[in-house]
């Protein structure tokens, strides 16, 4: 009767300190963030109401993401990490609620060779951990936000897949303007050559002239397998993204161009990343799931009470009857040799990992904003001097063509000035496909929407 009573004068004081075990700390980034982007935007920025690889127009490429989502196999080790993180935040909430089994025994004692009697039973028990320093409370709310943070990952996955599955649409369609217009190159070679050797035959041109025109041709020639090669490179790309064997199927028109709407997306403020980007979103989940972890490690550390009872038939010498039985305790770690000490220590330590890792991933995601705003504006107008040069040069080739049938020059300022049309031609699908990926890297910086139906059940199921 006096344990009885220790126990109940006790009580309030464990649960007034179990109020104060531990304050939730900092769950936002250590640095503040910037009102507006350093970067000059200025320009009516449209507005993404569907996933964001819709803006590009491409029907195509549309149903090959779609594809992916379904099939991508990144996606589906995604889903599965989400799926055993849910089982463990079930796991971890059913500690907190009474566990019941069915129990029985049967006993028999002898005394020398005598039989003395038996004693059997069979009923339920019942077993409960009273949850008052929050100790398995803190614990599902750790795996509960663990959770929430595998399904961010889910969307950076695939967030990450529509990007990539972009950039190697848009690769291969490169590859295709590439190969087309190296063979367009070689078929004007061939006819400038026949052309010389006309003239040649004719007595008007040289040898020297016709055998610099076969090198210009053996030239084009070598540079169309390295765009053949590339165009198979880039199919069989998008085909393991997709999920699949490498078939050589062509999956990109050939006539696909790599224009888009220079349009901005809107980019609202920097802090709107921490709401819109899902690697920030898990980051941010992982971060409140570690600072759970201490409360749930600094409230092992005090006691923790029990109550055990059962409801069973017994059959003794004695009696025969149904027998309930109910017991309460409390168990206070005294000597563990700071084990749980250490493990508080270790969760801390977690924790400051969490927000570090937090407040940098942040500073590179403004970063990731800023660097492919002023890359755009800065290639957009890159590509404007490149079509300058390009329509210098074939003025250039015009008036060297021009000269040579004048007989003024011979016909190697000609194959100057095509050479260097040529490259600069070339160089015009590169950094047009380059425009096209850092648009891509900038629609993944802001977190732009994917709206995806597939998988969301799995990921609302807690």
């Amino acid at each position: 009767m006096k344990t009885h009573r220790v126990f109940l004068y006790l009580l309030p004081i464990f649960i007034v300190t179990a109020c104060s075990t531990h304050s939730p700390r900092q769950t936002e980034p250590t640095v503040l963030p910037p009102d507006i982007y350093s970067v000059d935007h200025a320009g009516e920025a449209i507005k993404i109401d569907t996933p964001w690889w819709h803006i590009f127009d491409r029907p195509n490429l549309n149903i090959l993401i779609e594809q992916a989502f379904a099939q991508n196999q990144d996606i589906a080790q995604a889903v599965a990490n989400l799926k055993q993180a849910q089982a463990l935040s079930r796991r971890t909430r059913a500690d907190r609620l009474p566990q019941l089994g069915l129990q029985g025994n049967i006993a028999k004692e002898w005394e020398r060779s005598d039989g003395q009697g038996s004693t059997r039973a069979i009923g339920t028990a019942l077993s409960w951990e009273i949850d008052i320093f929050n100790r398995i409370g803190s614990a599902a709310k750790a795996d509960r936000y663990e959770t929430q943070a595998r399904a961010q990952d889910v969307e950076t996955v695939k967030l990450a897949l529509s990007a990539d599955i972009a950039n190697a649409y848009f690769s291969t369609a490169a590859s295709h303007q590439r190969l087309a217009l190296l063979e367009g190159q070689l078929k004007l070679d061939r006819e400038l050559q026949n052309l010389l050797q006309l003239r040649l035959d004719n007595g008007v041109g040289t040898n020297v002239d016709v055998l610099r025109q076969k090198a210009r041709v053996a030239d084009s020639q070598t540079l169309i397998p390295l765009a053949q090669g590339d165009l198979s490179v880039f199919e069989n790309r998008l085909d393991v993204l997709l999920g699949q064997m490498p078939d050589s199927q062509m999956r990109v028109p050939p006539a696909e161009t790599l224009n888009f709407d220079k349009s901005l997306p809107p980019l609202g403020v920097p802090a709107a990343l921490l709401l819109n980007r899902p690697d920030l979103k898990a980051l941010h989940a992982e971060l409140i799931a570690a600072d759970a972890g201490i409360a749930s490690a600094i409230a092992d550390r005090l006691p923790r009470i029990t109550l055990d009872g059962s409801y069973a038939y017994v059959d003794t010498a004695s009696y025969s009857g149904p027998l309930a039985t109910i017991m309460g305790a409390f168990v206070q770690p005294l000597l563990d040799w700071g084990k749980r000490k250490a493990e508080v220590e270790r969760n801390e330590a977690l924790y400051e990992g969490k927000l570090a890792e937090y407040t940098q991933t942040y500073l590179e995601a403004v970063e990731d904003v800023e660097n492919s705003l002023v890359r755009e504006k800065k290639q957009r107008e890159f590509l404007r001097r490149l079509s300058n040069q390009i329509s210098v040069l074939k003025q250039t080739v015009d008036a060297s063509e021009n000269r040579y049938k004048q007989g003024i020059d011979d016909y190697l300022p000609v194959i100057d000035a095509l050479q260097e049309l040529r490259q600069v031609e070339r160089s015009m699908i590169t950094e047009q496909l380059e425009l096209v990926r850092i648009r891509i890297s900038l629609y993944r910086a802001i977190g732009a929407p994917i709206y995806d139906p597939i998988i969301e059940s799995s990921q609302d199921e807690n």
